[in-house]
């Protein structure tokens, strides 16, 4: 049987609006919002607002990887930070169950310069608001790619 190059399945769509508070970590406060609302699958559709610092990766060639790339060591930007602009994905870890989320964005520095890639943490500064699209009818399981050997989510 051919192995088609995509997977997907059709799901109902639930919209919730978060507004993250001042010192609440980015990742963590989108993670708990989701445990605790019982989103267990999910697409970030919106992501806007301001953190005092962030950490995040990007890709870089390693010819060494299964996949032909890693990430970079993590990068701490020092903030003000604006998120210009974000989109994700929320899972559970298929070893454990645990939730996870997955999330990338454009952000820029105090001098504007424009950077990107995915998104390791950091403290809100004044806000942070952000729409999940909960998708019941699916579950998004994140683990490593035998493929890619880079983890990665399957949708079943």
């Amino acid at each position: 049987m051919e192995r088609l190059p995509f997977e997907g399945r059709e799901a109902r769509v639930r919209t919730f609006i978060l507004r993250l508070r001042p010192g609440t970590d980015l990742m963590e406060g989108i993670r708990t919002f989701c445990v605790e609302r019982g989103i267990r699958s999910g697409a970030i559709t919106t992501l806007l607002g301001s953190l005092r610092w962030m950490r995040y990766v990007y890709p870089v060639p390693d010819s060494k990887a299964l996949s032909g790339l890693r990430y970079c060591a993590p990068i701490v930007l020092d903030g003000p930070v604006e998120l210009l602009s974000g989109a994700g994905t929320i899972g559970e870890m298929r070893e454990d169950g645990e939730a996870v989320v997955h999330l990338h964005a454009a952000f820029t520095d105090p001098e504007g310069r424009v950077f990107g890639g995915h998104v390791l943490g950091g403290p809100v500064a004044v806000t942070v608001e952000v729409a999940i699209d909960a998708l019941d009818g699916v579950a998004l399981s994140r683990a490593v790619d035998e493929e890619t050997d880079m983890p990665v989510f399957s949708i079943e």
